[in-house]
């Protein structure tokens, strides 16, 4: 039953604690399912925090956690995270607009920001690009009801080894959402799994400004195939990675390039199962070539009636006006 007023309470009572000139620093806060309403500057004071731990707050908002209110904690503060209240003890929130990220804009000692269930609609343009974050090397956004992924959203985080988007209704990548200003050896997962991702929607560059080896998870999409354009430059690594499992594939000639020229191809990826059945590794290429023909023939045959119909109704008009 921690309200606004006894936290600040509390936050004032601790400051009692330290000698005038000493450092205000304490370990941690750790808020969970609590009354608070509110979290700004004035609540904590002069006090600075290594960990930051908010979980099932029924009333806390992201949107009321100030821009500034963890600002003295900018030398100290490593590990950020909010889950956003169960089922249980869901309340009607306002969508995040974006003050969250800014929060921690320029804390280099930040190693985890963890953020979930929070409804933020958009990762804005360089939302962690502003200043160079050395430390930062775990990234926990899922369920967010993310739909848009501005472009150098993560360009200037250069240790960055877990990007976690799941379960969100994110519908494109572009060719500088995965952008990274330095280049690393160390293997980046990233977790697009359910979401609404189709190959179409996957701009042709969209990872080759990644400068690392990366494990990619696209689960749970609605990706038909896999482009060579797109998925080639990351697979010919054989330190990465990509899984596509339960998505629509269909095996045809857009994907003989996977069957044609490396057979490591086949521990680099994994999922390709056409129809719920046969792997795309068993079809030959003139398989998939017969696959994309068959399609274009049915596609023709369906429709030439009506375009020679169409056609005869065309010229006997021209020669009915003559």
């Amino acid at each position: 039953m921690i309200t606004d007023a006894v936290l600040s309470e509390v936050f004032s009572k601790l400051i009692q604690f330290f000698a005038p000139t000493q450092e205000k620093f304490i370990r941690g806060l750790k808020l969970y399912k609590t009354e608070v309403t509110f979290l700004d500057k004035q609540v904590i004071g002069e006090i600075s925090l290594e960990c930051v731990d908010m979980n099932g707050n029924q009333n806390l908002s992201l949107n009321r956690l100030h821009r500034v209110t963890f600002v003295t904690s900018r030398p100290t503060l490593r590990v950020f995270k909010y889950t956003g209240v169960s089922e249980d003890f869901w309340v009607e929130r306002e969508p995040n607009d974006g003050a969250v990220f800014e929060m921690v804009d320029g804390f280099m000692q930040l190693t985890t920001f963890w953020v979930t269930e929070a409804k933020i609609p958009k990762i804005q343009r360089s939302a962690f690009g502003r200043w160079e974050l050395p430390n930062l090397r775990t990234l926990y956004l899922a369920k967010n009801e993310i739909e848009e992924l501005g472009d150098y959203a993560f360009y200037r985080l250069p240790n960055l080894t877990y990007i976690d988007l799941k379960i969100n209704q994110i519908k494109k990548i572009s060719n500088d959402t995965f952008a990274f200003e330095k280049a690393s050896d160390e293997v980046l997962f990233l977790d697009l799994s359910t979401n609404l991702l189709t190959m179409e929607n996957i701009e042709k560059s969209a990872f080759t400004r990644l400068n690392r080896p990366i494990k990619m998870f696209l689960n749970n999409n609605f990706v038909s195939y896999l482009d060579e354009e797109v998925f080639k430059p990351i697979v010919s690594d054989e330190r990465s990675f990509v899984s596509v499992k339960n998505n629509p594939i269909v095996c045809d000639c857009r994907m003989r390039w996977l069957v044609e020229e490396d057979l490591d191809y086949m521990a680099r990826v994994d999922g390709l199962t056409c129809n719920g059945r046969k792997q795309i590794w068993y079809y030959t290429s003139i398989e998939l070539d017969n696959q994309c023909n068959t399609t274009v023939e049915s596609y023709a045959h369906h429709f030439s009636p009506f375009i020679t119909c169409t056609l005869f109704s065309f010229f006997a008009l021209i020669i009915l006006l003559i």
